[in-house]
């Protein structure tokens, strides 16, 4: 028996609504502030309603296309409070000043919600085409960088691929299984394993080209660099955590413990995404490129969690989830605080010019490097737990390496800003509203980490299966079902 509910979350009419009334009042008169007020209320709105009843929804009785769980109830809320994050990052930001800016992050949200509730591979690939298109006008936004259409059309060409290669494997999994059941086709059919070995494999690179994993991460750190700051902390941040929710409820029902083709596949592109990532990360000056790489190598740490079925699996998971959320979204919220350029030079003697933005910027920092007392540490550790009680010795092994790797370019940036700097000048200060996310989230990954007891219990308790008893058979299983199990 599976414990799951059918209808459908009041988050996404919500999004839907104030979708539709931003596209109004832009259409009689523009306002930037009007804007983005209606924007962050619509996300608080949606925010809220995740503890509302759902609501009927007659085209899907059974719960057969969406399933609004405890795992998507979590990840929509990472999802909505990173985007109004990525908002406030926005306000009045050189080159982001516009009623549709806001228009296409709330798409963007949308897309990402449908993706990580999504039982259906219809409304699935829906929802990722929404969250690609959005971005697609995202990336391109910043009309005086001089990389910016390059970005647009890197992005495109991977957009267009890895959408291609997914819908060529989900394609292939229903020609399998007749079901558009989101979910990994069993290799024990009457046909042989070849028809669900193809599938699998195509719509994980597809997944992979999406969550820029080694070795497809082509471009990525070009297309953050020439995407506006707010809306590369939405790529790094958002459409990981929607990206790695479908990734989770596409393997639920398999057993990733088997050493099948699935689970090598996984295993190896997490070993190469923790490498590559921080390797990456570690040539690169600019900092919108290095968190790039830092994204890629987050990754792969998250790939260990997924592949360590067991009482620590989901929670380890979701905690990182968390985790790296408020970190990474912090540290790309200082870098637009700065307004000093976008490489380490320009942060050096920051400590002296700026003390309070510099001590938030090395929270971050030692956050994802996975130094306590900040939340990234009993994260990483939470991972290892769950690493152990599954015996991945190799992926153990190489989480340690690529972390000590990890150490240097994180911890290089905290000495250079401690470094006297050599010309004392003023920066433009950020908005008040970028100041406050900096200080909020600060202190979330630096209380979050002194009490991680807090999280790991209202993270679990949120993560437990519903009330309701639905037969297993009617559906894929949700995340837990395979992640729990001892």
């Amino acid at each position: 028996m599976t414990t799951l509910l059918s209808g459908l979350p009041p988050s996404l009419p919500i999004l839907g609504g104030g979708i539709a009334l931003l596209l109004l009042c832009s259409a009689w008169r523009r306002s930037e502030a009007r804007a983005i007020l209606i924007a962050l209320a619509t996300l608080l709105l949606a925010f809220a309603s995740l503890w509302w009843p759902l609501l009927p929804w007659p085209g899907d009785p059974t719960g057969m296309l969406f399933v609004p769980d405890g795992w998507f109830t979590y990840i929509a809320a990472l999802i909505l409070l990173s985007s109004a994050a990525t908002m406030i990052m926005a306000w009045r930001e050189t080159g982001t000043s516009s009623d549709e800016f806001y228009l296409l992050l709330l798409l963007g949200t949308l897309g990402a919600l449908v993706m990580a509730g999504s039982a259906d591979m219809v409304i699935f690939f829906l929802g990722l085409e929404t969250l690609s298109l959005s971005l697609l006008g995202l990336i391109a936004w910043h009309r005086t960088h001089p990389t910016a259409d390059e970005a647009a059309i890197k992005y495109l060409i991977l957009a267009g691929l890895s959408s291609a290669t997914l819908l060529f494997g989900l394609a292939l999994s229903y020609a399998d299984s007749g079901s558009l059941h989101f979910a990994a086709p069993s290799l024990e059919g009457p046909e042989g394993p070849a028809l669900p070995l193809a599938a699998t494999a195509l719509v994980l690179t597809g997944l992979f080209f999406k969550l820029s994993a080694v070795p497809f991460h082509t471009w990525l750190p070009d297309v953050m660099e020439g995407a506006p700051i707010p809306v590369a902390s939405f790529i790094a941040v958002t459409s990981k955590i929607a990206l790695f929710a479908a990734l989770a409820r596409y393997f639920a029902g398999a057993d990733l413990l088997r050493p099948d083709a699935a689970g090598t596949e996984l295993a190896i592109v997490a070993v190469l995404s923790m490498f590559g990532g921080n390797l990456l990360a570690l040539g690169q000056s600019n900092l919108k490129r290095l968190l790039a790489g830092s994204s890629i190598a987050h990754v792969g740490y998250l790939l260990l969690a997924l592949l360590s079925p067991g009482p620590f699996g989901l929670t380890s998971a979701a905690v990182y989830l968390a985790a790296y959320a408020a970190a990474t979204s912090g540290a790309f919220a200082a870098l637009g605080g700065a307004s000093v350029p976008a490489d380490i030079a320009g942060w050096r003697g920051m400590f002296r010019r700026r003390p309070a933005l510099a001590l938030a910027m090395a929270i971050m920092l030692i956050s994802l490097a996975g130094i306590p007392p900040a939340i990234g540490f009993f994260a990483k550790t939470y991972i290892v737990i769950a690493g152990v009680s599954a015996r991945r010795i190799v992926l153990l092994v190489a989480l340690v390496a690529s972390s000590i790797i990890g150490l240097y370019y994180y911890l290089n940036i905290v000495r250079a800003m401690m470094e006297p700097a050599p010309e004392v000048h003023r920066a433009a200060r950020g908005t008040p509203a970028n100041a406050g996310l900096i200080a909020i989230l600060a202190i979330i990954t630096v209380l979050a980490g002194l009490f991680p007891e807090t999280l790991v219990r209202q993270t679990r308790s949120l993560l437990q299966p519903a009330p309701i008893m639905r037969e297993a058979s009617l559906r894929p299983a949700a995340p837990h079902d395979i992640l729990y199990r001892e």
